[in-house]
């Protein structure tokens, strides 16, 4: 196998050093330096990631450990065994054709599973109509572990990391999220090379020039992130220096955010879709609260167990984007069977990203599917699709945005059709305007202001 990957590396001249990215945000192409390199690095991603465009029949391997300090506690084998399945049927010309359990003591041993499981799981794939991989449902396996089951079994072998990046490849459309999804593969791809090339005494004989070409390929991917990332604070900065007050929408995959999203802006052109990371972008939509008050809904990548760090690291660049909102969503599919352990995930992922201050409003999707007392009484219960509890949601956003931002309600006497009128209305929220009832010649306008706000209004008053 070592070799193989020297061979590639001659062919090319260059391993995984190969493709040189150039990431334009306004023309948004994403595109390889040199076509052969580029060749070169498909060979080998093909060869550890697997093809996913053809699409395969799946049977789905399914280990848990059955008890011990490893064992989940907070979800069941059943329930991520369903998980396992609607990864594979997220794939495109993907389909699952059989499962089975795999009861362990531990994940982490050279042979997967002991020679009576191998045995059942071989029945069962000679029971089943034609199976063309095996996804074995937990987050890395070993080189190790996939050689032998590939060699025993005779059928390519992928695992939540890899799977997971093939529905990152089919769903990144726009350069931001190719970036992230080649920077993602790459510690997975170069694991695997450097098990492929370990010997008996646990010595990675693998040459210089080759450790080089992965080191090179990261620098240039982070390089190209770096850029992404001053560009964001770019904008950023413009979005405050308009005073657009921002709500970060997060929670795990397909749980709603981008409907719940479509129902606060009633943005049309938002197509939410029922897939596992149908989004991979952090995108800014605009919206109106009952006073108003336009605010920023940042839409987010979703989050999923059972995945090493890795996998998610390069897109937490966008996500420290909308982190950094004034205001956190955190939406979950309440009628989930799985929801204990989605809400969980969640939890646990984004309290190292903000302060423990930080407000974060809990929302219930999907209320209409189970009974109210299975709402949890710190939640806003909503069904983003029938508009159930938008308007309710909308007023409790008002609320703490109100407090966390310091805009304060303000009543201001003007004359009618002067410049302070127009001051007022592009510096501040105005949230009605009625003639005074003793002079019509005025206006009494009630604004939506910072303090900031206020001083500068006077300044301009005395100009």
């Amino acid at each position: 196998m070592c070799n193989k990957v020297n061979t590639i590396c001659k062919r090319s001249g260059i391993m995984l050093q190969n493709i040189v990215c150039r990431f334009n945000h306004d023309s948004e192409e994403y595109v390889s330096a040199d076509e052969k390199d580029q060749e070169a690095y498909a060979e080998i991603s093909n060869h550890y990631l697997g093809v996913a465009v053809e699409g395969h029949r799946t049977f789905v391997l399914q280990p848990y450990v059955k008890w011990g300090k490893d064992k989940k506690r907070n979800t069941s084998p059943e329930l991520q065994m369903a998980e396992a399945v609607t990864l594979i049927n997220t794939l495109s010309n993907w389909c699952v054709v059989g499962a089975k359990y795999a009861p362990l003591l531990s994940l982490q041993k050279k042979h997967l599973l002991g020679t009576g499981a191998m045995e059942n799981l071989k029945k069962e794939l000679n029971n089943c109509e034609n199976p063309t991989a095996i996804f074995v449902s937990t987050n890395l396996l070993k080189f190790i572990q996939i050689v032998e089951l590939e060699k025993i079994l005779g059928l390519p072998v992928y695992d939540r990391y890899s799977i997971i990046i093939h529905i990152f490849r089919q769903h990144a459309k726009s350069a931001e999220a190719k970036l992230q999804v080649a920077l993602a593969e790459v510690p997975y791809i170069r694991q695997k090379v450097f098990e492929t090339c370990m010997t008996h005494n646990g010595v990675i004989n693998i040459t210089e020039k080759t450790k080089l070409m992965f080191n090179t390929r990261e620098k240039k991917l982070k390089n190209e992130l770096k850029k992404l990332k001053q560009h964001r604070t770019i904008i950023r900065s413009q979005r405050k220096k308009h005073g657009f007050p921002t709500v970060a929408v997060v929670g795990y995959t397909n749980s709603g955010k981008t409907s719940l999203i479509k129902a606060l802006t009633d943005d049309k052109s938002l197509q939410p879709k029922n897939k596992l990371f149908a989004t991979l972008d952090t995108t800014a939509h605009e919206g109106v609260l009952p006073s108003t008050l336009k605010v920023l809904y940042m839409d987010t990548i979703g989050f999923i167990q059972d995945v090493p760090e890795t996998l998610i690291e390069p897109f937490v660049v966008t996500l420290e984007d909308a982190m950094i909102a004034d205001v956190i969503i955190h939406i979950y599919d309440v009628s989930h069977p799985d929801i204990k352990a989605q809400y969980q995930h969640v939890q646990k992922t984004i309290k190292p990203m903000i302060d423990e201050a930080h407000p974060i409003i809990n929302v219930a999707n999907k209320c209409d599917l189970v009974q109210s007392d299975c709402i949890p009484k710190d939640a806003i219960a909503v069904s983003a699709t029938n508009l159930t509890g938008i308007d309710l949601l909308r007023l409790e956003i008002e609320k703490v945005l109100l407090a966390v931002t310091g805009l304060l309600r303000t009543r201001i006497r003007v004359e009618s059709g002067s410049p302070a009128v127009s001051w007022l209305y592009k510096m501040t929220t105005v949230t009605n305007a009625q003639s005074d009832p003793n002079d019509a010649q005025y206006l009494i306008l009630e604004v939506l202001a910072t303090s900031v706000d206020i001083q500068k209004f006077k300044k301009f008053l005395r100009q």
